[in-house]
């Protein structure tokens, strides 16, 4: 993948932000260019951070995150946000050749990508539920509203209808002076939570998982 053409896999990260509680997420595949494979030297990497998305808050907040994730380890950033603003339309992207130019510009050795590449609506039906109140009859039960009241049999909660939103979102490692690829980890996230929480969560995935691979210090 030269060039960056990862530019071109879709835009607008569509992370539709809300509390879920069966919300999760997890990395799927990972994949490592193991002959290029840096060795993490802290202070020396300088990496360009580009969340590729229309949707400002997800941009601000995950390349804030990425970003002092990061930092902690010893590895300078630039984040996308502060070096050319957010992407608030396709026609106000950067050209492929003035972006890559301006990243060697900056003194970046490497750039992180995060890109939506997919994503999925499934509704299912949650069937209702009741309790019982543990109902005995006795004298005068049925003549006074407070006696039917307290020995009501049934308390019931009717079914409905919920979506899952199941969202693949790919990040990449590219060399910044060679363009190639160095690490690519596929994730999918299923109902994300608020857009910070879910940012952090997001980041620490990462983290792990390019400690793990050997990009990053413990």
């Amino acid at each position: 993948m030269t060039k960056l053409k990862v530019l071109s896999i879709a835009f607008i990260l569509a992370l539709a932000f809300w509390s879920c509680s069966n919300s999760s997420m997890r990395i799927m595949a990972t994949w490592v260019n193991k002959e290029d494979k840096p060795v993490p030297q802290p202070g020396k990497h300088k990496i360009f951070i580009f969340v590729m998305t229309q949707n400002y808050d997800v941009q601000v907040n995950l390349e804030n995150d990425l970003a002092d994730a990061a930092e902690s380890k010893g590895i300078r950033t630039v984040k996308s946000i502060d070096a050319f603003g957010p992407i608030l339309t396709l026609d106000k992207l950067p050209k492929n050749e003035v972006l890559l130019k301006a990243i060697r510009d900056l003194g970046c050795d490497g750039i992180f990508t995060v890109a939506l590449v997919d994503q999925e609506s499934k509704t299912h039906y949650v069937a209702g539920s009741s309790t019982s109140a543990g109902f005995v009859p006795y004298a005068g039960y049925g003549y006074y509203y407070s006696g039917y009241y307290a020995y009501s049999p049934t308390f019931y909660s009717p079914g409905y209808y919920e979506t899952d939103k199941t969202y693949f979102i790919e990040s990449n490692l590219f060399n910044a002076v060679t363009e190639k690829m160095l690490i690519s980890m596929q994730s999918k996230v299923v109902n994300p939570p608020t857009a910070m929480k879910a940012s952090k969560q997001y980041t620490q995935m990462l983290v792990t998982e390019l400690q793990a691979q050997g990009f990053m210090k413990d």
